[in-house]
């Protein structure tokens, strides 16, 4: 009987621990925001970009400007047998006057 009444508290611990105690403001849900998908444009410029998409920990500096690599799907990487995965990047080529001048995206 003590076994029984054990096991029986055992799954309502269990069970509770599964509740959720989030809280609605104003009644309306969060909903996380979506990195931006729009493209950038032709002569837009990094403080633009960066409100765009970010900041990027990849950025490569050359005589003619720079260049700044988005990895868009990392956490993909992760996920364990994910055998089939390739990277999905947004490549921006800065001038030196820190304007667009190109940009690639990788499906």
């Amino acid at each position: 009987m003590k076994s029984a009444i054990v096991m029986l508290a055992a799954c309502a611990f269990l069970a509770g621990g599964c509740a959720s105690d989030k809280q609605e403001s104003s009644g309306a849900a969060a909903v996380p925001q979506k990195p931006s998908q729009k493209d950038p444009d032709v002569g837009m410029t990094k403080d633009q970009i960066i409100a765009m998409y970010g900041k990027t920990d990849n950025i490569m500096v050359s005589n003619e400007g720079e260049v700044w690599t988005y990895n868009l799907n990392m956490g993909e990487a992760f996920i364990p047998f994910n055998f089939g995965y390739r990277p999905k990047l947004r490549v921006i080529h800065f001038d030196k006057e820190g304007k667009v001048t190109s940009w690639s995206y990788s499906k």
